[in-house]
């Protein structure tokens, strides 16, 4: 049952949502300009060491980056089964792809196969400038991407192969450029001494590797805006840290692109710029899913202060639909096949046996019709919220004695308690199976219904003058019996049938009072 249609959730939900594009705009300028000042000074001033030779720290560092490079693309996946957005799909294939090229570095170095690989600064090659310069330039050309499709809002299909693909890709090219490196163009090539030991192997850029760079650096500041719009649009505090954070990777592209920093033992600042970034997007997709969390939990406190009234009303709304639905689909059909069988069997060269049988027919439908209209009447009957059990019990027995000609006698106590509105629809639908029951099975004359109160109990009771059955042996396969018994489960309460042959049935439910299974029903309908 609908108790609030979604889009007032959704509603409600994007009320909650905080919009401070504003400050996140200053954010972003402060941050590009101390990186700006940082990259002058790293050119500018000799003092200043853009890069050291630290082979313990350069591992430790990869090792770092690797471990939450992978987390982030976990993290991002995470969000995207539950939210759906592209951009998260997108994050999870492009942070998939740098901790595939890092975590390369770490397992050469750890395994002592770094100098093989061009790894080593004492032998540097282009394979690993190619590798991690590509690694870069796809991973950001991959948040170009998913930010573009969230903006447009377009539905992304075939996620895992979004997420593959690029991992797959990134492989090959990998195992390609290890292979042909050396009929590559160089991006890269070492440096003459400048007078201290440190500088006697440190690369520096060709033309072509600086001019990728600088396409890797256009790429992020690219996704970095589009980040900025996208938290514009939805409020989303991931797209704000991502903003920020996606400036840090450009200006190590930059910075890279000044001082080439992929070989082992080789510490940069672009290397810290890029954990920098890594650390940023774990913390704003941690961020994200708490401020969800959190706008979740108002919409929630919201739609529980609406209160009863409100769940009631929707319930009213719903069993006024289903009633029309039964009245104007299923009950007019019954009709029209009802109309239709009597023109058939009214064909003057039907044979006996057809005729015996539209006449089987004809009872079906009919039988089909009073079935409908029951379950109108019984819907119909909760139109009244304050209407207590003993009016809804004597409606619906005077509509089922006048429809099937069956005496019923009912007795009611006076002033029955007022039961919550689930526990008084969950009782008229098993008193509803009860007559059915009668009506189909028993071959009774009267029924007799009494409901008071018993031992601080309600107990509603319907009894017959039928021919009876095997209770013990129908209700290990009977549906109706099973149902009846978990209905009254839902209540609190307690469902009791006696029977014996040729001597009637006695059905009764206790349902206790004052329990929590009545009173958490209470808000419910």
């Amino acid at each position: 049952m609908e108790i609030v249609p979604i889009g007032r959730v959704a509603s409600m939900v994007r009320q909650t949502v905080p919009r401070r594009a504003e400050p996140l705009n200053v954010v972003i300028a402060a941050v590009a300009a101390a990186l700006s000042l940082g990259t002058v000074a790293f050119v500018l001033v000799p003092g200043l060491r853009a890069r050291v030779e630290a082979p313990s720290l350069d591992l430790v560092l990869d090792t770092i980056t690797t471990v939450v490079t992978l987390t982030v693309a976990v993290l991002a996946w995470v969000r995207f089964r539950q939210g759906g957005q592209a951009v998260a799909l997108f994050q999870t294939a492009a942070f998939l792809v740098l901790a595939i090229a890092n975590s390369f570095e770490v397992a050469l170095a750890t395994a002592g196969l770094d100098a093989r690989a061009g790894l080593a600064l004492a032998s540097p090659g282009q394979a690993p400038l190619y590798d991690f310069t590509m690694a870069r330039v796809f991973a950001a050309a991959l948040l170009v991407t998913g930010s573009m499709a969230s903006l447009h809002g377009r539905r992304v299909d075939h996620s895992r192969t979004v997420v593959v693909v690029p991992a797959v890709a990134m492989l090959l090219m990998i195992g390609l450029v290890q292979l042909g490196a050396d009929r590559l163009p160089s991006l890269g090539m070492p440096v003459l001494p400048r007078g201290g030991p440190g500088d006697a192997w440190m690369p520096t850029a060709t033309l072509l590797g600086a001019a990728i760079q600088v396409l890797g650096a256009a790429l992020f500041l690219w996704a970095s805006g589009l980040s900025l719009q996208l938290h514009r649009r939805y409020g989303s505090i991931g797209d704000a840290y991502l903003a920020v954070g996606v400036i840090f990777a450009a200006f190590a592209q930059v910075q890279t692109a000044i001082y080439p920093g992929m070989y082992a033992g080789l510490v940069t600042s672009g290397d810290v710029l890029r954990l920098m970034f890594d650390v940023i997007l774990l913390f704003g997709i941690q961020a994200d899913a708490a401020a969800v969390l959190a706008r979740f939990r108002r919409a929630n406190d919201e739609l529980a202060r609406l209160g009863p009234i409100e769940v009631e009303h929707a319930a009213l709304e719903e069993r006024a639909r289903l009633s029309r639905e039964l009245h104007d689909g299923l009950a007019q059909d019954l009709w029209l096949a009802k109309l239709k069988t009597g023109r058939l069997a009214a064909l003057p060269d039907l044979d006996p046996e057809a005729r015996a049988l539209t006449g089987e027919l004809i009872e079906a439908i009919d039988a089909g019709i009073a079935e409908a209209h029951q379950a109108m009447v019984a819907i119909r009957l909760f139109d009244d919220p304050t209407e207590g059990l003993a009016g809804l019990l004597a409606r619906y027995t005077d509509d089922f004695a006048d429809r099937f000609g069956l005496r019923v006698e009912l007795e009611c106590e006076p002033d029955l308690p007022l039961l919550s509105p689930r526990a008084q629809a969950e009782s008229l639908r098993i008193m509803h199976e009860a007559l059915t029951n009668v009506r189909r099975h028993a071959d009774a004359t009267v029924v007799r219904l009494r409901v008071g109160v018993e031992n601080g109990r309600l107990a509603l009771m319907i009894g017959d003058n039928g021919r009876g059955f095997d209770a013990e042996a129908a209700g290990r396969g009977s549906f109706g019996l099973t149902s009846m018994r978990e209905r009254a489960a839902l209540i609190g309460g307690e469902l009791r049938i006696e029977s014996r042959r040729q001597d009637g049935t006695r059905v009764s439910l206790l349902l206790p009072l004052a329990t929590p299974g009545v009173s958490a029903a209470a808000g419910s309908s």
